[in-house]
C-alpha cells in the first residue's frame, strides 16, 4: 500500500490532486512599451529617412522591383528615352534604337543591356543601404564611380540627364507595384532619388558636411530636391 501511494504521489494521479499552474511568463527587458523599433538599426544621417521603419518600408517595396528586374529596367529606359528622344544618340549601344518610340516590348540586345545597367545601379546602392543602413559611404562611393565611368562612356552627357530619369523611375515604381502604389511608396521613392541626384551633383563629402550644418530635420529632407532644381537651369 505504501508502494502505491508513493507510485501515485509521484505522477500526480491522487483523486483530489490538482496540477500546479504553469509559472507567469517573464515580461521581457525593457517594459511592456518597448517596441521593435526600440531595437531598429541607426539610420545614417546623409540619408533622406529619419528613422529605419521609412529605410525597411522602402526595401520591402524595392523586392517587388526585383522579381520584376528585366521588364522594370526597360520600361524605366524605354520611358526616358520617349522623354528624351534626342538623349539616345549618346549611347552607342542604341544605335539601332528609336527613342522616340522604344517601349518595354523592345527586344534589341543594346537596348536590354542599357537598361539592365541602369537598373542595376539603383539596386546596388539599395544593397549597400540594406547591408549597412548606418553608414551609407559604400552605397556612395558606388554611386560617385558610377557617375564618372558614365561620364565617360557616354559623350556629352549633361549633369541633368540624371535628374530628367526622376520621373521616368517613379512611374516604373508605380507600375510594379501596382495598387500598392500610394503617397507612402511615391514619397519615399522620391526621396531615394533626389538623394541619389544630390551625390551625383556634388559628392558623398559635400552632403556629409552640409547636412550636420543644419538644424531643421525637414529642411534637410527637401534640400535636394531644391538645389537640385536651382542647378539644372543653370546647367
Amino acid at each position: 500500500m505504501r508502494r502505491l501511494r508513493f507510485v501515485e504521489s509521484l505522477m500526480g494521479s491522487s483523486a483530489g490532486a490538482k496540477q500546479a499552474p504553469p509559472p507567469p511568463a517573464a515580461a521581457p527587458k525593457g517594459g511592456a512599451d518597448e517596441s521593435p523599433a526600440a531595437e531598429a538599426p541607426t539610420v545614417d544621417s546623409r540619408l533622406p529617412y529619419p528613422n529605419f521603419r521609412e529605410l525597411f518600408t522602402l526595401k520591402n517595396y524595392w523586392k517587388t522591383i526585383r522579381r520584376n528586374d528585366k521588364d522594370c529596367g526597360k520600361m524605366l529606359l524605354a520611358r526616358y528615352l520617349n522623354q528624351h528622344p534626342e538623349n539616345t544618340s549618346k549611347y552607342p549601344k542604341l544605335k539601332n534604337v528609336d527613342g522616340a518610340t522604344v517601349d518595354v516590348s523592345c527586344n534589341n540586345p543594346g537596348f536590354e543591356t542599357v537598361a539592365a545597367n541602369y537598373l542595376k545601379v539603383f539596386d546596388d546602392v539599395i544593397s549597400a543601404v540594406e547591408e549597412k543602413p548606418g553608414d551609407v559611404q559604400p552605397a556612395c562611393d558606388r554611386l560617385v564611380a558610377v557617375g564618372k565611368m558614365h561620364r565617360s562612356k557616354v559623350s556629352d552627357m549633361q549633369n541633368s540627364a540624371f535628374q530628367d530619369m526622376e520621373e521616368p523611375f517613379l512611374n516604373m515604381v508605380k507600375e510594379a507595384l501596382q495598387d500598392r502604389f500610394n503617397e507612402k511608396a511615391e514619397g519615399l521613392f522620391r526621396k531615394f532619388f533626389q538623394f541619389l541626384s544630390f551625390i551625383q551633383l556634388f559628392g558623398h563629402s559635400f552632403i556629409h558636411s552640409f547636412i550636420h550644418l543644419l538644424v531643421f530635420d525637414d529642411f534637410c529632407r527637401i534640400l535636394p530636391h531644391i538645389v537640385i532644381m536651382l542647378f539644372s537651369r543653370t546647367l
